[in-house]
């Protein structure tokens, strides 16, 4: 009897085991034939791609709801079970990336590690005023011209950046820049795209310090007011060293610099020119240097790295004086005022006769 018994119970479990392990190999094969149809199984196979922006500092449950809610994935809960298990839910890249819902999870989570988020092409050229550049980027769509503003403005951002003036003028270096455009502007996006733009200036112009160390602030003031005024004054590369002579040659007898792209700087965003002889006895503009000796209070615009090296090597001379050739030449260089006024003459002359 005591033996039929254990067969009775030994048989009970048995099918216990059996029955258990059949619903655990089922339920096994359910959810890897789930994990599976997730995993290779698009949203939309006949979607097209649309750029999605996954923000700085999202979780990944924030991104995967966002990508259910975009019709990208189907399930938000299997999507983060998948990247936790592979690793990767602490490698999602921040930007914008062009994801499709044809793809299937597994090739947008690897969209998301990958990095590779849609650029966007600005052009920065060389000589251009903080303000311009912040219209610019407004227009192109990266930030508002007012948070540019004030981040090129702000206190503790010029102290990281090493900028020794109220603004970060002059260190807005003129580059073609690939950005990520935000979805909404802000100041985090003002901040992050004038933190590119100084960065590369330090980067380019750093094979010019000596011994690479960056110059003391009194010296970098000089330098880049000094190549601002040069990208300003020509756009002929070979001769902004000469140029740089004459304005040194200046500073060095205590003489005016005479510069009128300083005078039209002061003037601001809303002159449109021409520039007239009540500008040149402006005494209210801080930047005339027909009324102040000296440099200017602070750079006029971004120079270019040749307008740097310029400024850096000026050329040896006894000039004083240039003027213009004509709309698009070179300049003639004098040592003295005569011969000064007579080029300024011709230089009239040209200008009449091409008007005419």
């Amino acid at each position: 009897m005591r033996n039929l018994n254990k067969r009775k119970r030994f048989g009970f479990f048995s099918k216990v085991f059996f029955l258990l392990f059949f619903i655990g190999s089922c339920t096994f094969a359910y959810m890897s034939y789930e994990a599976w149809n997730f995993l290779y199984t698009p949203a939309d196979k006949n979607a097209e791609a649309f750029p999605v922006e996954i923000i700085q500092g999202s979780s990944l449950v924030s991104i995967s709801n966002n990508l259910q809610e975009q019709g990208l994935i189907t399930n938000s809960y299997k999507f983060q079970i998948y990247a936790h298990i592979m690793q990767k839910a602490e490698r999602l890249q921040a930007g914008t990336f062009l994801l499709s819902p044809a793809w299937s999870p597994q090739k947008i989570l690897d969209e998301l590690l990958s990095g590779n988020v849609i650029l966007h092409k600005v052009i920065i050229r060389e000589g251009l005023p903080w303000w311009t550049v912040a219209e610019l980027l407004e227009r192109e769509g990266f930030c508002t011209a007012k948070d540019f503003k004030d981040v090129i403005h702000d206190k503790k951002f010029l102290e990281e950046n090493n900028i020794p003036f109220d603004s970060a003028e002059g260190f807005l270096y003129p580059d073609t820049y690939l950005l990520c455009k935000p979805k909404k502007m802000d100041q985090k996006n003002a901040v992050t795209v004038a933190s590119r733009l100084v960065d590369t200036f330090w980067e380019k112009t750093q094979p010019l310090w000596t011994d690479g160390k960056i110059p003391a602030p009194e010296d970098l003031e000089e330098i880049i007011i000094m190549a601002s005024i040069i990208e300003r004054e020509t756009r002929t590369e070979p001769e902004r060293p000469k140029v740089a002579g004459v304005y040194y040659n200046r500073l060095k007898i205590n003489m005016i610099l005479q510069a009128d792209p300083t005078i039209i700087y002061g003037l601001g965003k809303n002159f449109k020119g021409p520039l007239l002889r009540s500008h040149l006895q402006d005494s209210t503009n801080i930047y005339n240097t027909y009324k102040y000796a000296g440099l200017p209070p602070g750079p006029i615009c971004s120079p270019s790295l040749s307008a740097i090296e310029a400024a850096l090597n000026p050329e040896e001379h006894g000039y004083y004086y240039f003027v213009a050739q004509g709309i698009g030449a070179g300049h003639v260089f004098s040592t003295n005022l005569k011969d000064h006024n007579k080029a300024v003459s011709e230089y009239r002359k040209n200008l009449r006769q091409k008007q005419n």
